[in-house]
């Protein structure tokens, strides 16, 4: 038994052991302040301490405490204005409780921005919440994705359940300069280093509330908090109790992949005994047909190009796979060819878009005031991501196993995280071997050479051959490929998915048995120190990654021993504030974090909030962060079509001699092969051409990014009715993380076998020069009469890089973004309507994938709802992308169309 499950089934036990007895017993009634209806499910707890419960299904409550009068109980609920009531007697009966619905703008509390519970109005810096209300009233049929309707927010689609987010630019798919926390635990991959969505989200039955920092949050988060954090809180199966569930069917369709169905279905149940123990138990399942990309036209390295390419003999399509090696043949008549590429749909083994999620939780109360927790999680499915090649996830799943200790003002908590990529694959890696499994190129080229010439040897075959014709010749050298969808065919291509990648013969599959061991404490001083706040925290952190030589670089001498990677890193943080003539708030915090790789780094945050006239709020804040490069760009090699992928610690990149000068830029090298030139023999001696092309390119091992960031702010309610919130902001980057491309100087060594001068890498690089950003953005909320509500949101970034042409910051944000939506809960009594439309600007999309100019489009999303108060069920009637056509938000990605669904939501409490 690991020393994690000893310490748990201690915790238990003496968690266990401990008994309360009452002191004060209070019960009573809640209803609605108007219309006097029983209101069930109201969150009551006494002030200052973890105990609580809930009201009924009748509004009735009945709650013990260990403590003598006076107490203060405080009456929560979604929707309405929060109450205190002073408890004096010891035996309260039939307290009376009114709640009056909540129509006053800017109430919210977050805790996100401070790590304390606040007023959204007096944060201190930028914070977006998607509470309880607004995930209901979502139009999105994944509550997650109405994060795209968020100020600051872009999103990237790589697939219909696998929805990135990006705030403050420079991101693409995998954005690892972003953290999700669920309940908080980072969901990241250890493997990817980036959130999986929705995948790793929660389930919307359980769902209580969703934080958005958008920038930098390392001096409170850590590292990877470089620009934004996402904090996703599930809901207490004390606060939330009884039986939930949902049916949500529908279907999409596009016109690039036609019409499926769609489905999603989930249960929900949580129960609490006598205010000390509780559970809960979640269950969600989503399966539907994924968007498809099939672009079979574009050139992957000229995608801004109108004419169809496709007949060139060097043709890379975009979304064709097989064909993204240049091969050069000996004939200058002939020059470079391309393999020919197997259709994305071709290569697929199935088009699901599926997640699969649940957990189970187990809450005991040792005191009133400390609560211990036990949470098992789990998400996984099968899902399509892109970074420098596309990667189909089939079966892959994350685990989690916390332990918790919390209270009023402090916690501890434990976990580990465990991934497996099941029979996940890599399409790119697919086609080429698939191409070499039918045909290898030592035949296919000289046939193609051959054949461009007017020959043919093969006399079975009936085609034309005519010389200088690069469709015949590719068509005669291609005889012995199959048609897609044959026995054949699909025998082989299942075969090259089978194999492992980096494997004799290879494959395309490749391994993941990698684990995330975190500890996490915080505590707060509200107890021993009243003049000012004062907070202190820490974490270990642990990466333990295992790949089998699939994706990382185990065994570089000999390619037969690979061994577990583990990385260790720590941070500890402390935080103050003050708030002087009640009215304004400094706050200072400064953290510092050091990874056994690299050298400690230290990152402060100060801040400022004036508020006048109550509801008015100017805030203004210095930060800094940093991230460590994630573990794919200290460890990884991953030969890919552009280049192998190998992390630059010197730990891992030594051995292959590019770095500090000793590689070519990938332009000048290309240049100087053009011209008739080669790097001959173990030195790479320049023979033939014109050597004086050869520009070195001259880069450090990787090391950590940083910024500083100013931003200002003010956030204000306007007659009660028109909730402000306006910011700024400007950050500078310096030791930026990017990619570039380089031809190797010299021979190398890679497990026994040897790389010749002039293999491409592709490393991770740091910027020489500042990279900067900057925006702007505005948001609103009016109430308007009748109980219509007026969303709307404004957003202008863009950003400055003065490095060469080769370095690629992926900002991939448009530089104009805009929404609005109007909704109402209660339109008439039970039926209510949301309705959203987001437009974005055309931008330069930039990865190791490619760079295309995205085009700008629009989208309209909406939902009816009504409830059906006799069997406590809302139904929803909904779509995405209403009456729009399909759009794709990056290069390679799928076209997305509409989806439409019904659901019924039962809830036992519902009101």
């Amino acid at each position: 038994m690991s020393n994690f499950y000893r310490l748990s089934l201690l915790l238990w036990t003496w968690a266990l052991s401990t008994l309360a007895i009452a002191q004060t017993t209070v019960s009573g009634k809640v209803t609605d302040a108007s219309s006097g209806e029983s209101l069930a499910g109201v969150n009551i707890i006494v002030k200052g301490t973890v105990l609580g419960t809930i009201s009924d299904t009748e509004g009735q409550f009945n709650l013990k405490a260990k403590d003598s009068p006076p107490l203060t109980l405080v009456f929560s609920y979604i929707g309405y204005a929060t109450q205190e009531i002073s408890v004096t007697d010891a035996n309260t009966t039939s307290l009376d409780v009114k709640l009056a619905e909540q129509t006053v703008l800017g109430q919210e509390v977050v805790i996100s921005a401070s790590r304390v519970e606040e007023g959204i109005l007096k944060s201190p810096v930028t914070i977006e919440q998607v509470d309880l209300l607004a995930i209901r009233q979502s139009s999105s049929p994944d509550f997650y994705d109405a994060l795209q309707n968020i100020k600051g927010v872009s999103s990237n689609s790589g697939s219909l359940n696998m929805t990135s987010v990006n705030t403050r630019g420079f991101a693409t798919i995998a954005n690892v300069r972003f953290v999700q926390w669920v309940d908080g635990m980072d969901t990241q991959a250890p493997l990817l280093n980036f959130p999986t969505g929705s995948i790793m989200g929660l389930g919307e039955l359980d769902a209580e509330s969703m934080e958005l920092i958008p920038g930098a949050a390392s001096a409170l988060y850590g590292p990877n908090a470089f620009n934004g954090i996402l904090i996703m809180q599930s809901k207490s199966p004390f606060d939330y109790q009884g039986l939930s569930g949902q049916v949500k069917v529908g279907l999409t369709t596009s016109d690039a992949g036609g019409s499926h169905p769609f489905g999603q279905y989930a249960i929900r149940y949580a129960k609490a005994f006598n205010n000390k123990f509780a559970f809960k138990v979640n269950f969600s399942y989503m399966k539907a047909t994924d968007w498809l990309g099939n672009d079979y036209r574009t050139e992957r390295n000229h995608p801004e190009s109108t004419e169809d390419l496709s007949a060139n003999q060097d043709f890379d399509g975009l979304n064709l796979y097989g064909d993204e090696l240049r091969i050069a043949t000996p004939l200058p008549s002939v020059g470079v060819v391309t393999r020919t590429g197997f259709r994305e749909e071709d290569l697929l083994d199935n088009r699901d878009a599926k997640t699969i999620k649940g957990d189970v939780a187990l809450h005991y109360r040792i005191t009133d005031k400390i609560e211990v927790l036990y949470n098992y999680r789990y998400g996984g499915g099968s899902s399509i991501y892109q970074g420098t090649e596309k990667y189909v996830l089939r079966d892959f799943s994350q685990q989690f196993h916390k332990v918790e200790f919390k209270g009023d003002n402090f916690f501890l908590r434990g976990y580990i995280s465990g991934t497996d990529a099941g029979d996940s694959y890599n399409l790119t890696a697919l086609g080429i071997y698939a191409n070499e499994a039918f045909t290898p190129s030592t035949t296919w080229v000289p046939d193609y050479i051959k054949a461009m010439q007017g020959y043919k040897e093969d006399a079975s075959y009936t085609g034309d051959v005519i010389a200088g014709n690069p469709a015949s010749a590719r068509a005669y050298a291609d005889r012995d490929i199959p048609l897609a969808g044959t026995k054949q065919f699909t025998d082989t291509v299942n075969a090259v998915r089978r194999r492992f990648f980096q494997r004799t013969p290879p494959g395309a599959s490749f391994f993941d048995n990698s684990k995330l061991k975190h500890v996490e404490f915080n505590y707060n001083f509200m107890h021993l120190i009243t003049w000012m706040d004062l907070q202190v925290g820490g974490n270990y952190r642990q990466y333990d990654l295992f790949s089998d030589g699939t994706i990382f670089n185990e065994d570089p001498d000999n390619g037969t021993d690979f061994h577990r990677i583990r990385i260790n890193e720590f941070g500890v943080y402390t935080q103050a504030s003050k708030t002087i003539a009640e009215a304004l708030k400094l706050t200072a915090s400064i953290r510092y974090d050091k990874n056994e790789n690299f050298n400690g780094q230290v990152t402060p945050r100060v801040s400022a909030v004036y508020t006048f006239n109550d509801n008015h709020n100017i805030r203004a804040s210095f930060q800094t962060g940093f991230r460590n490069p994630d573990t794919q760009a200290q460890f990884i090699y991953f030969p890919s079509s552009s280049g192998t992928l190998l992390g630059s610690t010197k730990a891992n990149a030594e051995r292959y001699g590019i770095h500090n000068g000793g590689a070519y830029t990938q332009d000048s090298y290309n240049n100087y092969l053009g011209s008739g030139g080669r790097l001959v023999g173990s030195e790479g001696t320049p023979t033939g051409g014109n050597p004086s092309l050869l520009q070195i390119s001259n880069f450090d091992y990787v090391q950590p990014e940083k910024l500083w960031a100013v931003e200002a702010g003010y956030k204000g309610v306007v007659a009660t009715k028109l909730l402000v919130d306006l910011n700024a902001y400007y950050t500078n980057y310096r030791d930026f993380i990017g990619g570039t491309i380089v031809a190797s100087k010299k021979e190398a060594t890679h497990q026994g076998k040897t790389l010749p001068a002039g293999t491409l890498f592709s490393p991770y690089t740091n910027s020489t020069e500042d990279v900067k950003s900057y925006g702007v953005g505005l948001g609103i909320t009016y109430n308007l009469p009748r109980n219509f509500v007026l969303n709307g949101s404004w957003n202008y970034a863009d950003f400055e890089a003065n490095e060469g042409p080769e370095f690629r910051a992926n900002f991939n944000t448009p530089k104009n973004k805009f929404s609005v939506g109007v909704g109402n809960r209660k339109l008439v009594k039970n039926l209510g309507f949301n309705v959203n439309y987001r437009w974005q600007d055309h931008f330069e999309w930039q990865s190791s994938y490619g760079i295309w100019q995205v085009p700008e489009y629009g989208v309209v999303d909406a939902q009816v709802s009504y409830k059906i108060a006799p069997i406590k069920t809302i139904l929803k009637v909904g779509g995405t992308n209403i009456g729009g056509g399909d759009y794709r938000t990056n290069l390679g990605a799928p076209f997305v169309g509409q989806l439409y669904y019904i659901s019924l939501t039962f809830d036992e409490f519902l009101n």
